[in-house]
């Protein structure tokens, strides 16, 4: 009598963070992010301590495609008006479940696989403490600022290396970026 076994992959998350997160009295509010979005935790964010604002560090990580039409990981909060590099995004096509591509208006060098471009200047100080979707109509669209925690890097919202010294967060260095 033979035994015949089946193995089906189901798809999940590795945690992100690899230790507690401690976090900032009070929360945030997050000034840059449209409606509708889901801000995953351990996304960088910009703090202004004076009124308890803050701003999501965005970024994108080039998974495949080609410098004029590069893949990038989902949640990245792009838009058609941004600029990767020095090329403008001219279209987002989101059809595909597992990436975005976008189409840029000449081919961009920067733009190859396994790179992590920041879209805007801010350095982070902070991250997302716990994921949370900034609903339409909600009273406070705020987040929790973690200060202190080690983040897995390779499940992680990406970083532009600009914005590390070493494994450590530049403006944060109780936040550590790790790879295991």
């Amino acid at each position: 009598m033979g035994i015949t076994r089946k193995t089906t992959q189901i798809k999940g998350n590795f945690p992100v963070f690899w230790s507690r997160c401690a976090t900032l009295p009070g929360d945030f509010k997050v000034t840059n992010v449209p409606e509708g979005s889901i801000i995953q935790k351990s996304t960088p964010i910009k703090l202004d301590l004076s009124k308890m604002e803050c701003k999501v560090c965005r970024a994108i990580e080039v998974i495949g495609g080609t410098t004029t039409k590069p893949q990038i990981k989902k949640g990245s909060f792009v838009t058609t008006s941004d600029t990767v590099g020095e090329q403008t995004i001219s279209a987002i096509d989101t059809s595909n479940p597992d990436y975005d591509e976008l189409t840029l208006a000449a081919a961009e060098t920067s733009a190859t696989v396994g790179a992590i471009i920041a879209l805007d200047e801010d350095l982070p100080d902070a991250v997302v403490e716990r994921t949370i979707e900034h609903e339409k109509d909600m009273t406070f669209q705020t987040v929790s600022a973690g200060y202190d925690v080690v983040i897995l890097k390779d499940v992680a919202y990406p970083i532009p290396a600009a914005s590390l010294t070493g494994y450590c967060m530049k403006n944060n260095p109780s936040i550590k970026y790790i790879r295991q």
